[in-house]
């Protein structure tokens, strides 16, 4: 070799290994795990193991399945006697998906089928007793083809998921990148000066605009954290890319189809759907995103932020009086085919005159809505749902006799969309403080107490019967007093399976307060307030197109005495809902 080549050579070998040496020296150091034995590990070691798992909870399986079916000719409720099966399934499902470190089953193949059509006959065996010979054939096949050791499978599994598939090699490959020492050192200084250099705050997140103009000249740099509003990017596409329903976006699912199956589900169990379209912030802000002057400067501002890409057509979305979402347009169509609907576009963009008095209706560096967001929205819903009772579409057995109580309560938000940006491990965006209202069950007892006897009446008595002893008792007897007392106490709110007739179904802008800071102060607690009944409630983040479905679908037993579901989703999931929008079955 030509010496004039050797140093060149040799700079770039160093280069080439430098990132796999540094890493190898960061995971041999530290707590993880060396991540290239992952491939030795998943080609000689993992699949027995794996075999070994599915085989025991194949077993596990079949022993729960034999108790249950002695519980239930016993005469257990079928609920009960089942619920140990469907831990069980679960537990075979995920060893069985999992197919080593990197790759998970594929869809397609036979033993996925099997699990989720257990899983679906499962979940009828309550309301469909006759449906029992299936599940017991179901299962009984499944315990039949994964309760023993299969080498022949096993090698199957490393030949169609091994190290040599692409699935496999992807998923690997952004593993190494999301764990690579060097990323996680340098990525952090190199968002934040990105974000010194350019305002631009990473690939999830878009910058809106500040004050009454847009750019690092209009006052960006000094504006007020109010001015400073961050967009998730999903919202802000989900406006400017075409309507899900268009025929551009034929290769997604069809929402409206979905919500339609799902509907004719739920009449078959005698329960009616109330479609509760939730608007992302760019929908009821879009001055916040891309300025007043939103024709012209869209564009401009959206390039100067480093954002073009998302909002490079933001000069379409027009101040909020003429604009109008995908979202609520299609929750239009929704309404004139006839489904039960909430528009919370409406009432959302009327309250926005009232933000400078009462503040604004979405978080500033968040995805999600303020309190006063959703206390609007729950109070919007409880009047839709008294409508369908007035109008006899739902019929509710049980009378509206609880009673709930309210208090303030101050919690700090640390936006989500802040969070994706990575920046704020160096406090570019700052917590967030807000008022929720969190709401108790008001429980009150009455109780009849005796009071003393009243010195007046009994004198009265003995003046008027002298010395007859038997008209002297029976009148002091009337001198005894009772006197009703109530006793009052308040507990936590929560869900009431077995009591509520209203179930909801939602994703993260129904889990945002309720389960989390400040806890119960969201629009699913003040909804039941509103309505002064119980309600129960299943909740998926980012999931409520399909996933919750299929957590229904799964314990469907819970719409056992349900007259009226509450589906709640984000606009942006008629586009990127987790999932899609698949048929579930029931």
């Amino acid at each position: 070799m030509n010496k004039k080549y050797i140093i060149p050579v040799v700079i770039f070998s160093i280069l080439l290994l430098l990132p796999f040496g540094v890493q190898t020296v960061a995971d041999l150091r530290g707590e993880k795990r060396f991540q290239p034995f992952d491939i030795f590990k998943d080609v000689v070691y993992t699949p027995i193991v794996r075999e070994k798992k599915v085989a025991a909870a194949a077993d596990s399986l079949d022993v729960k399945w034999r108790a249950a079916r002695e519980a239930i000719a016993a005469g257990t409720e079928t609920a009960d006697a089942l619920e140990p099966v469907v831990s069980a399934l679960s537990d075979l499902e995920a060893a069985v998906l999992s197919v080593n470190t990197y790759a998970e089953l594929d869809t397609a193949e036979a033993r996925y089928k099997s699990l989720k059509l257990a899983d679906t006959l499962l979940s009828k065996l309550e309301d469909e007793p006759e449906s029992f010979p299936q599940a017991d054939s179901c299962i009984k096949s499944l315990v039949a083809d994964l309760g023993h050791v299969s080498l022949w499978r096993a090698f199957l599994d490393v030949k169609h998921y091994g190290v040599w598939t692409s699935r496999y090699l992807r998923a690997f490959e952004n593993k190494i990148d999301d764990e690579s020492a060097i990323v996680l050192a340098l990525r952090p200084k190199y968002q934040l000066a990105v974000w010194n250099l350019f305002s631009d705050p990473g690939e999830k997140v878009v910058l809106g605009a500040a004050g009454d103009c847009i750019g690092a000249g209009c006052g960006r740099d000094t504006a007020a954290a109010s001015d400073r509003w961050l967009f998730y990017r999903q919202d802000v596409e989900f406006l400017v890319q075409p309507s899900p329903l268009d025929v551009r976006s034929a290769k997604l699912d069809n929402p409206v189809k979905a919500i339609e199956r799902f509907r004719d589900q739920l009449k078959a169990k005698g329960v009616e759907l109330l479609v509760v379209v939730t608007p992302g912030k760019p929908s009821i802000y879009p001055e916040r995103l891309t300025g007043k002057n939103s024709d012209a400067a869209g564009n401009a501002g959206a390039a100067e932020n480093g954002n073009a890409a998302a909002v490079g057509n933001a000069a379409n979305l027009e101040n909020a009086v003429g604009f109008q979402s995908h979202g609520k347009k299609i929750l239009d169509s929704l309404t004139r085919a006839g489904f039960n609907t909430v528009d919370l576009y409406t009432p959302l963009l009327a309250a926005k005159s009232r933000d400078s008095v009462e503040g604004a209706l979405y978080l500033n560096d968040d995805t999600h809505w303020t309190p006063r967001g959703a206390e609007i929205a729950a109070d919007v819903i409880a009047k839709k749902v008294r409508e369908m009772v007035d109008a006899g579409t739902v019929k509710f057995r049980g009378k509206d006799t609880v009673r709930y109580v309210a208090s303030d309560s101050i919690a700090d938000r640390m936006g989500d969309v802040g969070e994706m940006s990575g920046l704020n491990k160096f406090g570019v965006f700052k917590v967030q403080k807000v008022t929720g209202h969190v709401v108790m069950q008001q429980n009150i007892k009455e109780r009849t107490e005796k009071l003393p006897v009243d010195s007046t009446c009994v004198e009265a008595a003995k003046s008027a019967c002298k010395k007859n002893d038997s008209c002297f008792t029976a009148q002091s007897a009337l001198c005894e007093r009772d006197t009703v007392l109530y006793d009052t106490t308040v507990a936590p709110f929560k869900d009431d399976f077995r009591k509520s007739e209203i179930l909801i179904l939602g994703d993260s802008f129904s889990r945002i307060y309720q389960t989390d800071s400040p806890v119960n102060a969201g629009w699913i607690a003040h909804f039941a307030k509103n309505m002064n009944r119980p309600v129960a409630s299943i909740v998926s983040d980012g999931g409520a197109s399909t996933l919750v479905r299929e957590k229904l679908a799964r314990k469907s037993s819970v719409l056992k005495g349900k007259k009226l579901l509450i589906w709640e989703f984000v606009e942006r999931d008629l586009r990127f809902g987790a999932e899609g929008w698949k048929d579930v079955e029931f």
